[in-house]
């Protein structure tokens, strides 16, 4: 029996990226009777909506316009056997995307999820290439190598992937761009009420003990994330104030917190802050991957840090997170 599969998709004046993540989900080599895809749209003022509807999607209206209330309301509107938080920059690789994730799910029931290496188009900016390379943002790539470490505890299936248990105390930073769930076992994280974030969420999942997950190592989505400075520096000061700082109290951010957290961030912060260390760190990177891309890497560990510094010192929900962290105990920043 052919298993269904819903993409949720949260927009915002989308209309220059969605056609193409559009075309690569109606592009697929699987039956499109069993490919539902739902767009969750914060008040769109171009013609996001009528591209949606072009591709035959279903179109709600996301009232409270911040991306993860559009995808609660997609995932919680779903009718899928498998759910898929996705994003208008992103783009699916290959035909054969959705019956390669179907089929890893059918070989284990006990997975719960299935996620993969994020890449770069041909025609995506060198910036977003050197994203690539880093996977995420230079804190969290700094912070958390708990994949790799996982990764080299087993050995890949045939299929190119690995499959492997998450500790919820060496947590990973996922949750977004193409994570595949079990709609029966993250359904019911995303009905508590409140803001939760899209790692809130694969955490919550990974602590109620849904913690086998399959990991492609090859290309797996393409994730058109940034084309320039200013736009990565708007992307870090929305997502660190409006998702991180603001909802900070009723969050479930232990993911943040991986092992050795307080040494770990002393440390970014001379990293970062004094970029002979980052620089030092990007040319053995360039010459160790032959990517001349990494040179990158030194300004923007630079620009995250004093922006997030800045934003952390001039707020009261920074200083909150200064004076419940630093000086008291991790355990007060969220609700478990």
């Amino acid at each position: 029996m052919t298993k269904s599969i819903s993409f949720i998709i949260p927009t915002y004046n989308a209309e220059r990226l969605l056609g193409r993540c559009l075309k690569s989900i109606r592009d697929q080599d699987y039956p499109q009777e069993e490919v539902e895809v739902i767009i969750s749209d914060g008040g769109s003022s171009d013609n996001t909506v009528r591209v949606a509807q072009e591709y035959n999607c279903k179109v709600l209206y996301n009232t409270k316009r911040l991306a993860e209330y559009g995808l609660q309301q997609g995932i919680l509107n779903s009718s899928g056997d498998f759910i898929v938080p996705f994003a208008a920059d992103n783009e699916l690789v290959g035909r054969g995307w959705i019956k390669k994730v179907v089929d890893v799910f059918a070989s284990d029931q006990d997975i719960c999820a299935v996620w993969g290496r994020l890449a770069s188009g041909l025609d995506d900016s060198s910036l977003n290439k050197y994203f690539e390379l880093i996977q995420s943002d230079p804190l969290n790539w700094f912070l958390n190598s708990n994949l790799d470490n996982y990764k080299k505890s087993c050995r890949p299936y045939k299929g190119g992937y690995f499959v492997f248990k998450v500790d919820p105390v060496r947590p990973l930073v996922w949750g977004a761009n193409g994570i595949a769930y079990r709609s029966a076992v993250i359904k019911p994280v995303w009905k508590q009420e409140g803001y939760l974030g899209d790692n809130d969420a694969f955490q919550y999942m990974i602590e109620e003990g849904h913690n086998k997950v399959a990991y492609f190592d090859c290309p797996y989505v393409f994730h058109h994330h940034v084309a320039t400075f200013r736009q990565w520096i708007s992307k870090w000061r929305r997502n660190y104030k409006l998702h991180f700082l603001d909802k900070l109290k009723t969050r479930n951010v232990q993911w943040v917190f991986v092992q050795g957290f307080n040494r770990r961030l002393c440390l970014w912060l001379l990293y970062s802050l004094l970029p002979i260390f980052s620089g030092l760190h990007a040319v053995y990177l360039m010459f160790r991957d032959r990517n001349i891309h990494w040179l990158y890497h030194p300004a923007v560990s630079f620009l995250q840090t004093c922006i997030y510094l800045y934003i952390t010192l001039t707020t009261k929900e920074g200083r909150f997170l200064i004076r419940n962290f630093i000086f008291k105990n991790k355990e007060n920043l969220c609700i478990s």
